[in-house]
């Protein structure tokens, strides 16, 4: 017998190799075709933002070696990342994160939160649910969502379409709120229609050439609730920083019979992002889809408002919120 127990220690080895998975390449070559791969595969704004990624390759991958450091690889990859001008696309690393922050840049703040507090509010704008702020101008309705990651609740569109009823009209401000969850869009915008209406074209990216996308129709139905706000006036105020979610209300919004856009153009990201793992444990996420608005229009540079006005200097001196102002007195009209 003990002359068969090498053979089978062998085999009982040779069968645990056969099953075991291979050990992932994390070289820093290896990384950085990962990352490149992944975004050529699967990022969708290439010819929409004019990106020549095979150009970004050969500059890029010039500047990998297998001797560079984890943060050296992790620049050069976020130095890449950035050509494509996307807040959607992020690296994620134990020690960093990487941005395209220039999507922002070059336009007016229009939103000072201390600034409503002191003029307009005076410490008396109202939580609702943890989602909402309220406040109540006599003749018109105010309430602020600052994130569309918090959660919607019924009891908190009912008590401010409650509030509203009497009123002339509704202000809706979304002024830099960054985006979150776009269940909570379709959920806000189904208390303002009392039909399905068609939201646009959802293009997801399904496949290695740059224009392989499958067409998905969006559209929102009305809410069950008996409670709805219609026909009376709504004006939504925008900023550079409405992005994503947010950006996404604001087309679906824009448009409706009683709607009036008021601020700055919203700061874009229309993609969905898809994300995945790369060899290292590095999170890698691009826009894997593309919205286009029941106009035609592709929403990933941002959306028009219908009046557009800046807040400035002066007005800030003076603790004047021109959006807002504006916004009340097109309701009073």
């Amino acid at each position: 017998m003990k002359r068969y127990l090498p053979f089978l220690f062998i085999c009982l080895m040779s069968c645990e190799q056969a099953f075991m998975k291979p050990t992932p390449d994390t070289t820093p070559k290896a990384v950085f075709d990962q990352v490149w791969n992944f975004v050529n595969e699967k990022f969708s704004f290439f010819e929409y933002k004019n990106i020549d990624w095979d150009k970004s390759y050969k500059t890029y991958s010039a500047k990998v070696n297998d001797s560079m450091t984890e943060e050296e690889l992790f620049k050069v990859c976020y130095d890449m990342l950035y050509e494509l001008k996307d807040e959607h696309t992020n690296l994620k690393s134990r020690f960093n994160v990487s941005h395209s922050p220039e999507v922002f840049l070059d336009y007016p703040t229009n939103f000072f939160g201390d600034l409503l507090n002191r003029n307009y509010f005076k410490g008396r704008l109202q939580p609702i649910d943890d989602a909402f702020y309220f406040y109540d101008f006599g003749d018109v309705v105010y309430f602020l969502y600052p994130s569309f990651s918090d959660n919607i609740s019924d009891y908190a569109l009912d008590y401010v379409i409650d509030k509203a009823k009497d009123k002339k009209g509704i202000i809706i401000d979304v002024r830099d709120n960054g985006g979150g969850a776009i269940g909570n869009i379709d959920m806000l915008t189904s208390r303002f229609i009392n039909e399905e209406t068609s939201m646009g074209i959802e293009r997801h990216k399904s496949g290695k050439g740059k224009n392989d996308f499958k067409e998905e129709k969006i559209s929102v139905s009305p809410s069950s609730s008996s409670k709805k706000y219609l026909g009376k006036p709504i004006v939504i105020l925008t900023s550079r920083g409405c992005y994503s979610a947010t950006n996404r209300f604001a087309a679906y919004m824009k448009g409706l019979p009683n709607v009036t856009l008021v601020g700055g153009v919203t700061g874009g990201g229309g993609g969905l992002p898809t994300a995945t793992e790369l060899s290292n444990g590095w999170i890698l996420r691009v826009s894997g889809s593309q919205f286009i608005d029941r106009r035609g229009d592709n929403i990933e540079s941002g959306v028009q408002p219908d009046i557009k006005i800046d807040i400035l200097k002066t007005d800030i001196d003076k603790g004047k919120d021109t959006i807002l102002e504006k916004a009340l007195s097109l309701i009073r009209k």
